[in-house]
């Protein structure tokens, strides 16, 4: 049985993404930092679950400690991610620095601790999960798209490196998704039933890892934002500003 283990994957995106992996007969192992949550999702998913805090060092120590003995991994998911919205000048630098904690430090330490301790399986996938805001920009949320960034960025780095050790690295770029995550932090949620359902963006997932894709869009839509992004990014931004930040 082929080995996943997935960050922040008692709700939302996370949790799709287990029950995918699940599904399609792999061992999984979730990791997150809501305890109750993480009891829940562990008995409707049939997985295993770590609780543990990724903005903390003790927090990683204790998720390789957990990893040591379980499985070699087959598939790693840096999913666990939170924001903080509002003008730039108005977030507290505390905000935003726990933005930086989770999104994009976590994921490079959490990596690191389990190729230092060889518990990669051969052939194994690391998949980051980045945001579409990539390529559009998102105005109202700075820090959260600079770490997405960034991630792409490390992810991007490291499947060159990785390569040799024939470990494939993957990056996604989702749009707006169905989740509570989304609810919480959109100026508008008039269209909610628009955006991508984390199931369907976990089979996108699922199947891209499969093929060993290195870059991943989910989505036609996405697809058309990014390429947007990519050649007209002032008229991206234009209608960032008037979708997000001046709604804020």
């Amino acid at each position: 049985m082929k080995h996943a283990v997935i960050t922040g994957a008692a709700h939302g995106i996370g949790k799709a993404l287990a029950h995918r992996f699940v599904r399609a007969g792999y061992a999984v192992t979730g990791v997150d930092v809501d305890e109750p949550g993480a009891t829940i999702a562990e008995r409707e998913l049939d997985a295993r679950f770590v609780v543990a805090d990724l903005r903390s060092d003790a927090g990683i120590a204790h998720i390789c400690c957990e990893l040591a003995s379980t499985e070699a991994i087959d598939v790693l998911i840096h999913n666990a991610g939170i924001n903080a919205v509002g003008r730039f000048s108005d977030v507290s630098l505390e905000d935003q620095a726990q933005v930086v904690a989770v999104n994009f430090c976590a994921p490079m330490a959490l990596t690191a601790g389990l190729l230092n301790t060889d518990r990669f399986a051969k052939g194994a996938s690391i998949v980051f999960i980045s945001s579409l805001s990539h390529y559009t920009s998102y105005p109202g949320a700075a820090t959260y798209a600079a770490t997405k960034s960034g991630l792409a960025s490390y992810a991007r780095s490291l499947s060159v490196a990785l390569a040799p050790q024939n470990i494939h690295v993957m990056t996604v770029f989702p749009g707006a998704t169905r989740t509570a995550h989304a609810r919480r932090y959109s100026p508008n949620n008039a269209r909610e039933e628009k955006r991508m359902p984390p199931e369907t963006l976990a089979d996108h997932v699922f199947r891209g890892v499969k093929k060993r894709k290195r870059l991943l869009v989910p989505g036609f839509g996405n697809r058309i934002f990014a390429h947007l992004g990519k050649y007209c990014p002032c008229l991206m931004e234009y209608a960032m500003r008037k979708v997000i930040l001046e709604k804020l």
